[in-house]
């Protein structure tokens, strides 16, 4: 197996200039969110460097040519820049100690342009590898933050809380292999052994995360751009203060919520499978963070749980209606408004405490 390096090349210099045209394009944009997206332009940008770094010095190094100088080289600030855009994304706390975490990706650069530093670095190499598994501990910490913010907020999701969440995982996902690469790479010498073809696999690897995450990041930004211009998220400084409103609603609040419920019950908005807060917010001309407030608030539950109870509710109804002897039980969900079996099932029996067989049985019983 041989890797065409021409190839790469094309791969190098395709995920570069996205990736500096979407960062261009985080820097510029105006919203809500516009601290966030600077540093998600920021880590878009030193993708990007870091790429065109690999271009020039392949260059260097197919013409002969002595490489003795590197302007910058972006590659441990890559995560770290993903990191605060995590943290400003979440409104949580950007500690002083976070930044520190320059210090190595400073130390990098220095050792790199520095020619009178050659022998105070002379393990450079192990050193970046010892900044790498740093990296990695970085990464688990991530991780981290991400499940108990989802814990946190798991009575105040939204559909755009859920994408955001679930976006942000898949690239901190990319970004752990891609490390994960570079580390293997480091320990086993492939480059130093001069192994064209485990050098090829691996530089290969490494284009196709990077790629994958520049396009990632494209297509939610212009799929759902909504995740990138609000504010999705609860400030940790306001999250006992949302507790105590929890229990205490304002009648304004409450009024509204049971508006909500009869235009929803009237109009069987909830038999629409594929409804979701937005398609919601457009029925109610209602902007869809205001919506997303007074049900999480109100009903003391997320979007989804909210809309499956009507639609348990409806299926009961169906269950003792003429339909019942014409559809299965599956096809009364279905009619409800359900387009998950497993879903259908699970929400049942969390609401009602038996399977949807069981409650048939238990109405035929009664007559």
């Amino acid at each position: 197996m041989q890797i065409d390096i021409s190839f790469l090349s094309i791969l190098d210099i395709l995920t570069a200039s996205t990736a500096f045209m979407l960062g261009l394009l985080f820097f510029t944009i105006k919203s809500e969110n516009r601290k966030a997206n600077l540093f998600l332009g920021l880590f878009l940008w030193s993708i990007s460097i870091q790429l065109v770094n690999g271009i020039v010095f392949d260059y260097y190094e197919e013409e002969d040519l002595e490489f003795t100088f590197l302007l910058f080289d972006p590659i441990l600030f890559i995560l770290l820049f993903l990191f605060f855009y995590l943290n400003t994304t979440i409104n949580k706390t950007i500690n002083k100690w976070y930044y520190i975490l320059f210090i190595p990706g400073v130390i990098h650069n220095i050792s790199i342009n520095v020619e009178a530093l050659d022998e105070v670095f002379a393990d450079y190499y192990d050193l970046i590898l010892v900044f790498y598994f740093v990296e990695i501990l970085l990464l688990v910490y991530v991780f981290r933050i991400l499940r108990n913010h989802k814990k946190k907020i798991s009575n105040f999701y939204s559909e755009l809380e859920f994408k955001s969440l679930s976006w942000l995982k898949s690239i901190l996902i990319a970004i752990l292999l891609f490390h994960f690469i570079l580390i293997v790479e480091g320990i086993t010498g492939v480059e130093e052994a001069e192994n064209e073809l485990w050098e090829g696999i691996f530089q290969f690897s490494a284009v196709v995360l990077l790629l994958f995450t520049v396009y990632w990041i494209g297509y939610n930004g212009f799929s759902q751009p909504e995740i990138f211009k609000q504010y999705l998220f609860q400030r940790e400084d306001s999250e006992a203060e949302t507790t105590n409103k929890n229990q205490d609603f304002s009648k304004e609040l409450q009024k509204k919520y049971e508006e909500i419920v009869a235009i929803i019950s009237t109009e069987k908005l909830y038999t629409n499978p594929k409804l979701n807060l937005k398609t919601l917010s457009i029925a109610l001309e209602m902007k869809e963070r205001e919506l997303s407030k007074v049900i999480n608030h109100c009903s003391d539950s997320n979007f989804y749980n909210f809309i499956n109870k009507f639609r348990v509710e409806e299926f009961k109804r169906l269950l003792q209606s003429p339909k019942a002897k014409q559809l299965s039980i599956l096809g009364l969900s279905q009619e409800a408004g359900f387009s998950s079996k497993s879903t259908f099932y699970n929400t049942f029996k969390t609401l009602e405490g038996m399977t949807p067989k069981q409650y048939e049985n238990a109405i035929k019983e009664s007559e």
